[in-house]
């Protein structure tokens, strides 16, 4: 969408305001248990039921409770595009068969990341975990060190060599994706499909062109912009359903990390520390994640939400294999 400069600064102006505006009120808002008394004792009841359950993960108020899970939770699997076979492991859009045969793989292991992001009340956890999965293959390709796993539990990301714009994702979508839901969008920034039209760039642009601001504002931002393309992209496996854990592990080790769904409940939202040992694993994955490691001693992902660092383990999670049909629709991006 080409703007005038005058256009295009005061377009940027008006969002400047509103992220500005948001910052505001955030600030200013009173936490979660303030805003909703009710949850501090809902977080209680979920303890005793984990007690009960003999779950050892503990929960707490956090600042995503102050938002329902239909607020939080946007990955709608329905809207997968008819063509994913053409991204799958090998695909007819890939340019090369990707080997993913046995291997010998480290009991545990820590991939590539940039920090935890908020995405607020929008219900755009497709667009952080298409960004996120960028921003990590970028970091890969451009030498960063890989994240780790500190000795007091807290992790350390790859660093913010590049960070990229989930706005342009919500507000620029071709599929018409939005707050109220979406799937993964890596095929709008690859440069092959410009040709296509409206909607798909040349890459993601830089989060200072187009800042997040929770909602699906007019697509709007100067085209002289920098951008990080998408090469290529891909399934692990069909992209449909959950591939092995093997399998899992194979793609996390060769890119860095990968995008995936779950199903996130009420315990997830609550999630504070310990392997999450789930709740649930025959409901639809309804949350886009990234997944960046793991460690078989705990049995379990290292997972990367995009609710704050205020949530879990600075904005990351243990969880068990297998459960809340983590790992569904697994896929890897290249810078």
């Amino acid at each position: 969408m080409n703007k005038s400069p005058l256009t295009t600064l005061t377009s940027l102006a008006t969002l400047a305001t509103l992220a500005l505006g948001l910052g505001t009120v955030l600030a200013a808002a009173p936490g979660p248990k303030q805003f909703d008394p009710q949850l501090a004792a809902r977080i209680d009841q979920m303890r005793a039921e984990l007690q009960r359950g003999g779950k050892s993960y503990e929960v707490d108020v956090n600042p995503a409770m102050q938002y329902s899970l239909d607020q939080l939770c946007g990955l709608k699997p329905e809207l997968r595009p008819f063509d994913y076979q053409a991204h799958a492991q090998g695909g007819y859009l890939n340019d090369e068969t990707e080997d993913l045969a046995a291997v010998a793989l480290p009991s545990k292991y820590v991939g590539w990341f940039s920090s935890v992001k908020d995405q607020g009340q929008c219900g755009s956890c497709w667009a952080f975990a298409t960004i996120g999965n960028l921003e990590a293959a970028a970091l890969k390709k451009h030498g960063a060190p890989q994240g780790r796993v500190n000795a007091d539990g807290s992790i350390t990301t790859s660093g913010d060599l590049t960070i990229l714009s989930e706005q342009q994702l919500l507000s620029c979508n071709p599929d018409n994706y939005s707050c109220s839901g979406g799937w993964y969008a890596f095929d709008m920034l690859m440069p092959a499909n410009v040709a296509q039209g409206s909607g798909y760039y040349k890459g993601a642009i830089p989060a200072r062109a187009f800042p997040y601001v929770a909602q699906q504002v007019a697509c709007s931002f100067s085209q002289a912009t920098s951008y990080t393309p998408v090469s290529q992209w891909g399934y692990v496996g069909s992209g449909n359903g959950i591939p092995s854990v093997y399998a899992i592990k194979a793609a996390i080790y060769k890119w860095g990390c990968v995008t995936a769904g779950i199903y996130a409940d009420s315990y997830f939202q609550a999630y504070r520390s310990g392997v999450f040992s789930g709740s649930d694993n025959t409901s639809q994955p309804d949350h886009a994640i990234l997944l960046v490691g793991w460690d078989d001693a705990k049995g379990a992902w290292l997972l990367k939400n995009s609710w704050s660092s205020q949530w879990g383990i600075n904005g990351f999670m243990w969880i068990k294999y297998g459960v809340n049909s983590v790992g569904t629709s697994p896929a890897w991006a290249l810078d």
